[in-house]
Parts: C-alpha cells; structure tokens; sequence
C-alpha cells in the first residue's frame, strides 16, 4: 500500500500581504475553503495545508526568507484518531438507544 505524506496544517505570517502572496506563489500551499490573510502586530498571516515533503521544500525555498512557519497540527494523525471513534455497527438499531459519533448512510 502506497502511503501519502502526512498532512500539516501551518501557520504562516510574513511582515506584509506582498510577501504572503509570494511564498504562496512558490510553494503552492493548500489554503482551504477560505483562505484569509489576517494583520496583527506580526504582520500578515494565514493558515496553510502541506503535505510533509512539501512543508520541507516550503522551508527550503527562496521565499521561506520573506515569511514565518510555524506547523500548528497534524491533520492527518488527528483524522485517524477521529476514525478510530466510529463504530462498525448500526447505531439505530435499538429503537431506545440515543444515537451518538458518526453514522454510515446506506
């Protein structure tokens, strides 16, 4: 079985929305559903998707200098997790029991 690369969500800030836009531009990150920059005292900053070996290329490249990245979680190993909480049975079964975690549509 071919495995994929973990997934890391990063945070990523650069001093202005320039610089952002970049980085971005070079190391094609995954941005999401809807990528907003948001300013604070730091400058500029956004959340990111890489897969891992893009996160170290991202690191390595040109426009790593213009921007900070600072990896926030795991998505992968957190969906796993989550995974693991679904059960195999059929939750409404038992016309008594409160159904809870996820369900499987048939």
């Amino acid at each position: 079985m071919n495995e994929e690369p973990a997934v890391i969500r990063c945070h990523v800030v650069a001093d202005n929305a320039r610089a952002l836009r970049e980085f971005i531009r070079e190391t094609r990150p995954d941005l999401g559903c809807r990528p907003v920059g948001r300013g604070d005292r730091a400058g500029v900053g956004m959340d990111v998707y890489f897969h891992q070996d893009q996160l170290d290329r991202a690191r390595g490249s040109r426009a790593a200098s213009l921007v900070d990245i600072t990896a926030v979680e795991n998505v992968t190993e957190n969906w796993l997790a989550r995974k693991e909480e679904v059960g195999g049975g059929d939750r409404f079964a038992d016309r008594d029991a409160f159904p809870h975690g996820l369900g499987r549509k048939e």
